[in-house]
């Protein structure tokens, strides 16, 4: 089902009640796949992930360092590892395919995230203007490609260049991206609905 996807889309909803990732295959306008959880965007549940008709069929469960079947079998892992002087690392390790290591792709990326002035940076102001490309691989997978063109709204979008690449596990890393590295102004705007007296 989703992991056939090749290459699609990713755009993400904020409540102050929900979150939900919508999944589209390039070129279509409904979505094939829905990752949604009932809590705030900084909520611990995991997200629950439906695809086929009506969107109503489990095919699995994520949060932002994992992903699981729909019996709970582990699908693997995702860790970003913050560093100062370097790229950040992160690393996507999926129990039937082994580990894949993240690295920023193209100038703007490595700007952003690989750059020791990445740190003077306004995240928010950044996103407007720069594209973030991750690419993961290893000796024994092209993987996929993960990327967030730039602008406020921007939809996520990843291509998967190896289809033993589990799109759930992809989904878990996006998630982690979303919630760890991207800015987007409408997460601040639910923050003040939820929490008006908040500073």
């Amino acid at each position: 089902m989703i992991d056939a996807l090749r290459s699609f889309t990713v755009s993400v909803e904020y409540a102050r009640a929900h979150t939900t990732f919508l999944v589209r295959a390039d070129g279509q306008r409904e979505p094939v796949a829905r990752v949604h959880r009932e809590v705030h965007y900084e909520g611990l549940r995991p997200y629950t992930v439906t695809a086929g008709p009506g969107l109503t069929e489990c095919v699995g469960h994520l949060d932002e360092w994992k992903a699981w079947l729909p019996d709970r079998t582990l699908v693997g892992t995702v860790e970003r590892s913050r560093r100062t002087n370097s790229a950040d690392r992160w690393t996507f390790a999926q129990h039937d395919l082994g580990e894949l290591t993240g690295a920023p792709a193209g100038a703007g990326s490595r700007l952003r995230h690989a750059s020791p002035l990445r740190m003077a940076f306004d995240a928010a102001q950044v996103n407007n203007v720069l594209s973030h490309r991750l690419r993961f691989r290893s000796d024994a997978s092209e993987g996929f490609e993960l990327s967030r063109p730039a602008g406020i709204r921007s939809a996520y979008e990843v291509t998967v260049h190896d289809p033993r690449v589990s799109r759930l596990l992809v989904l878990s890393c996006l998630a982690q991206f979303n919630r760890y590295v991207a800015a987007d102004p409408r997460k601040n705007l639910v923050d003040l609905v939820s929490n008006p007296l908040k500073e």
